[in-house]
């Protein structure tokens, strides 16, 4: 079975915001390392679960 990001972000999306979150937090300490590329991603990820928190479409 493969778990999508709709599939997390529609069964719980605090769950998910606190994932996104925590890798950023963690890049943001220097304990990993990644691409911008990734990290634009996981900031456009971030701002769409809050979105759909807050109930805007």
């Amino acid at each position: 079975m493969k778990i999508t990001k709709r599939d997390l972000m529609n069964d719980n999306p605090y769950s998910f915001r606190k994932i996104v979150s925590t890798l950023l937090e963690v890049n943001g300490r220097g304990y990993w390392e990644t691409s911008e590329d990734n990290l634009d991603r996981l900031r456009e990820l971030y701002q769409e679960v809050e979105d759909r928190i807050e109930g805007i479409d």
